[in-house]
C-alpha cells in the first residue's frame, strides 16, 4: 500500500523541490498543499502519514498547522522544511512538536537519512516514482528570494537577540515608476527614509531599496540597542547598521542560490522623504520594465516594520530565466 504523504508550501518550485529530493522509486502518494488550510484539510481527510511543512505560508502558517495537529492529535510526523531559520523559530517547531526541522532548500542526502530514522524506507519500492508539480519562473524568483530573506533575518535575529517576521515575497514584473507609485502610496503620505544600493554579477544587475518608515524611528533605536538623543548622524548610522545586514545578507543568499557572485555598490541614503529620488538609474525617457520582489521584515516585540524592494533590469531577466530553466529542470 502506498505511503501517504503530503508537501505544504504555497511555492510550486519549492514543492517540486522536495518531491526531487524524495526516493524516486518509494511508494507514495503525494497530495500538494498550497497553504496551511489545505495542509490541514488533507490531514483531517487521511491523506497525509507524513507531511512536509513550509512556516512562511498564506491562509495559515506552518505554525498554526503544527498546533492543529497538536490540539486535533493527528497522529502525522512532521518535518519542517522553511528559509526562516532564526533559532526562535526552531524552537516553536520543536515545542510544537514537529519531527525535524530542515533548512530550505532540502537536499536528498540530508532527507534520506530521517526518513531512514523514521522506519520510512523500509516498505518495499513498488511505486511509479513521486509525481511532480509544474511551476513557473516567477514562482522560482519567489522561493529563492524566500530563502535569501530568511537568512537575512536571521542573522539580523541573532544580533539584536529578537525574532524576526517575515512576509511573503511578491514578484512580479511591471515597470519601474509602478513600484514607486506604489511604494509611495503604501506609507499613507507619511515620512520615509530609504537605503539604496545597487549589484551587480554574471548579466544580472539590479538595486535594492530598504524603506523604514519615520514614526518607527525610536523603536528602530531600541531594538538596536541604542541610547541617547536620536540626531541625523545617528539616524544614518542606526538605518546604515540595520541594511546592511539585511541587504548584504539577502544579496548573499541570493548569489549563493544562483552560484555567483554580486558586486555591490555605495550604499546611498535619503532621510525624511516623502518621495523615492533615485532607482534604476532615475534617467527617465520612457516605461522601463523590470522585475520587482517586494518584502517585508517586521523586527522584534515592537514590530519595527522595514519594506525592502528588489529591482532586476529588464536585460537581466534572460540570465535568471536561463538558471530558472536550469533549476526546474
Amino acid at each position: 500500500m502506498s505511503l501517504p504523504i503530503i508537501i505544504c508550501d504555497d511555492s510550486s518550485f519549492a514543492r517540486k523541490q522536495i518531491a526531487r529530493a524524495l526516493p524516486q522509486d518509494w511508494d507514495v502518494e503525494v497530495t500538494y498543499a498550497g497553504n496551511g488550510l489545505e495542509g490541514i484539510e488533507a490531514l483531517r481527510a487521511g491523506k497525509g502519514d507524513v507531511i512536509f511543512l513550509d512556516l512562511t505560508m498564506p491562509e495559515l502558517d506552518g505554525f498554526g498547522v503544527l498546533e492543529a495537529i497538536k490540539d486535533e492529535g493527528i497522529e502525522v510526523i512532521a518535518i519542517v522544511v522553511s528559509g526562516d531559520i532564526q533559532p526562535e523559530s526552531q524552537r516553536r517547531v520543536d515545542e510544537l512538536g514537529a519531527a525535524a526541522f530542515i533548512k530550505k532548500p532540502v537536499r536528498e542526502e540530508e532527507l534520506l537519512p530521517l526518513l531512514d530514522r523514521y522506519g520510512l524506507l523500509k516498505q518495499e519500492s513498488t511505486g511509479d516514482g513521486v509525481r511532480e508539480e509544474g511551476t513557473t519562473f516567477l514562482d522560482w524568483c519567489q522561493e529563492i528570494s524566500n530563502v535569501a530573506m530568511g537568512r537575512a533575518a536571521d542573522l539580523l535575529a541573532t544580533m539584536i537577540g529578537e525574532n524576526v517576521e517575515l512576509s511573503i515575497p511578491k514578484v512580479s514584473q511591471i515597470d519601474f515608476s509602478e513600484v514607486i507609485t506604489a511604494l509611495e502610496l503604501a506609507t499613507g503620505g507619511e515620512g520615509f527614509s530609504v537605503v539604496g544600493q545597487g549589484f551587480i554579477g554574471s548579466g544580472i544587475a539590479g538595486e535594492t531599496m530598504l524603506v523604514f518608515h519615520d514614526a518607527d524611528m525610536i523603536e528602530i533605536a531600541q531594538v538596536m540597542h541604542y541610547t541617547g538623543d536620536l540626531g541625523e548622524s545617528d539616524e544614518v548610522e542606526l538605518l546604515m547598521d540595520v541594511s546592511n545586514v539585511l541587504v548584504g545578507a539577502y544579496l548573499k543568499g541570493l548569489a549563493d542560490l544562483l552560484d555567483i557572485h554580486f558586486s555591490q555598490g555605495h550604499p546611498m541614503i535619503q532621510l525624511h522623504n516623502k518621495q523615492l529620488n533615485f532607482g534604476q538609474g532615475n534617467s527617465g525617457g520612457g516605461p522601463r520594465p523590470i522585475l520587482a520582489i517586494e518584502l517585508s521584515y517586521t523586527i522584534g516585540e515592537s514590530r519595527v516594520q522595514a519594506d525592502q524592494l528588489v529591482l532586476i533590469t529588464e536585460g537581466s531577466v534572460p540570465e535568471l530565466a536561463s538558471r530558472a530553466e536550469m533549476a526546474l529542470g
